[in-house]
């Protein structure tokens, strides 16, 4: 087994897969979001737009809310 210092001395940049994150704002815009080189790229989704509100929502009722402070409630996500 390599050491973690050969490790960290043979990585390569390159052996990297090329990764992209798909943002979608509160308003419902989408946007693409790549890393090339050191600088990050956005550019707007391709895809038909949804009708989406940009979070996911939750219906489900919470078994535990607690205060945090007046008027401010936390409740659990599962």
């Amino acid at each position: 087994m390599q050491s973690l210092t050969q490790e960290i001395q043979s990585f390569s940049r390159t052996r990297l897969r090329k990764q992209f994150t798909r943002v979608t704002s509160l308003s419902g815009r989408r946007i693409i979001e790549t890393w090339k080189g050191s600088t990050i790229t956005v550019v707007d989704d391709p895809a038909p737009p949804e009708k989406t509100l940009g979070y996911v929502p939750d219906t489900s009722w919470d078994l535990q809310v607690g205060v945090v402070k007046p008027d401010l409630l936390l409740g659990e996500r599962t």
